[in-house]
């Protein structure tokens, strides 16, 4: 019988793991011990924290590169792992509220989504099948076009560091969706996202103060969590209770119900406390998504849908334009400020699009570069108040922003590859985790920034599903 981590039609891992990870350990290690030492040698007397830092940088290379190659031999625990670590750790941040730059975090999370690179010299016959696929394949060219748009990006340095980074991303999460079993891949991801929830949760209790982030001029406190941000966390905790329904019909009733009850409880806690109105709109989406997709085909779902959509604007803007008492009781129950104009624009959001067109019109082509938002902006646009943001908030205005229309082109034909897919052969866990992605991507850069993040990896992953299902 294979192993419960092989799926049925790939090759079991070896018995006996090659020795290759562990000489590829011993290879990385022994130059960055012999630099240690020399440092040590030369250098001054070491306190224990610097003491520590130099351990780590000697011994967590090793270790990654053993755990890589493990993953690139045989798949299982170890893949699972490093998709995990991408998840949790992706947007997680500890900088002061509004830092930036490179700094030893950076270096971190830069080493770990490099390191799916590693998996090429294992995996290249599964990448060379997602290359053929659609959607997956699309993703691909979309980021060695961002590896490329260095060479005129406003930002070089961190575009190729930011590309480079997509690209590991790419390789693990096509790995993780083609290695894995599809419970076995979505119990890799909740896990690590319900370990982020309790961490959030946790520092909320014991650090309040790092915890909350105040919006509204100090108005209002939301839960960032480790997130810096409480729409990073909203949209985690989004996913986080999504991908348990998904696992539940997946796994037996007594172990299935465990991980649903622990996404509602975790998940749910932080999606209330970020106060995050988007994501939770985009739970619901891929909700429906997956409700009516296992009553009817997609092609018959998003017709509902849409109808659906249309009727609550409807009703929306006869309660608007009826009785003052009535529409002031629906601005202020969905509304923060309890103000009209922060549902008309947004929250703002118009006055960054006006902005964001007049910065595409200026290179509509080739973009500004992959991730370069995070300083173009700043630089091109100031609200009313001296505020600035440093993403489109939009996911394909952030792509034509930064990648230009050749960049949005890939973009638009890796999501219409998906809906072509969907449409004749339906996989329900795929499709509601990409309307989802789709439905934070109305009003959030989502996906592509202003640099990869948790959902660059789920929407590499949850594409890459169709090519285990034979899609084209």
């Amino acid at each position: 019988m294979a192993p419960a981590w092989t799926p049925a039609g790939l090759r079991a891992p070896d018995p006996q793991p090659r020795p290759v990870p562990l000489l590829l350990a011993l290879a990385c290690a022994l130059p960055l011990a012999l630099a240690g030492w020399g440092w040590l040698l030369v250098g001054p007397e070491l306190s224990v924290a610097a003491a520590v830092v130099l351990v780590a940088a000697v011994c967590l290379p090793a270790a990654g590169v053993w755990l890589a190659a493990r993953a690139g031999q045989g798949g299982g625990w170890p893949l699972a792992l490093i998709a995990g670590a991408m998840v949790l750790l992706s947007d997680a941040t500890l900088r002061q509220r509004g830092g930036g730059g490179l700094d030893l975090q950076g270096v971190l999370k830069f080493a770990l989504w490099a390191l799916g690179l590693l998996l090429l010299f294992w995996r290249a016959a599964d990448l060379r099948r997602a290359l053929g696929h659609g959607p997956s394949g699309a993703l691909l060219l979309f980021g060695l076009w961002s590896l490329l748009s260095a060479a005129w990006s406003a930002t070089p340095l961190y575009t190729a560091g930011a590309a480079v980074a997509f690209l590991g991303i790419w390789v693990v999460a096509v790995s993780l969706a083609g290695a894995l079993p599809l419970h076995r891949g979505l119990q890799a991801i909740t896990a690590a996202l319900l370990l982020a929830m309790a961490l959030s949760l946790l520092l909320l209790a014991l650090a309040p103060a790092l915890a909350l982030t105040p919006m509204d001029n100090g108005r209002v406190m939301r839960l960032s969590g480790i997130f810096g941000s409480p729409n990073n966390l909203g949209r985690a905790a989004a996913l986080c209770v999504l991908l348990a329904v998904l696992l539940r019909p997946l796994l037996g009733r007594r172990e299935g119900t465990a991980w649903l009850l622990a996404a509602l409880g975790l998940g749910g806690a932080c999606l209330l406390l970020s106060d995050s109105r988007g994501s939770l709109i985009a739970l619901g989406a891929g909700l429906a998504v997956l409700l009516l997709a296992r009553r009817f085909p997609l092609a018959r779902a998003l017709p509902w849908l849409a109808l659906l959509w249309v009727l609550l604007a409807a009703v929306t803007a006869l309660l608007l334009a009826g009785p003052s008492t009535l529409g002031d009781a629906l601005v202020a129950m969905v509304s923060r400020s309890g103000r009209l104009s922060e549902l008309t624009t947004l929250t703002g959001r118009t006055e960054i699009w006006a902005a964001v067109m007049e910065l595409i019109a200026q290179a509509p082509l080739l973009g500004h570069g992959f991730a370069s938002s995070r300083e173009v902006l700043p630089a091109g646009f100031r609200g009313a108040f001296g505020w600035t943001t440093t993403s489109a908030h939009n996911l394909w205005l952030q792509a034509g922003l930064t990648t230009g229309l050749i960049g949005l082109g890939l973009v638009l034909l890796a999501q219409g590859a998906w809906l072509k897919q969907a449409w004749r052969r339906p996989l329900p866990a795929r499709d509601a985790v990409m309307v989802l992605l789709l439905a934070v991507g109305l009003i959030e850069a989502g996906a592509l920034g202003p640099s990869v993040n948790l959902l660059t990896f789920v929407w590499a992953w949850a594409a890459a599903l169709g090519v285990r299902h034979g899609d084209g």
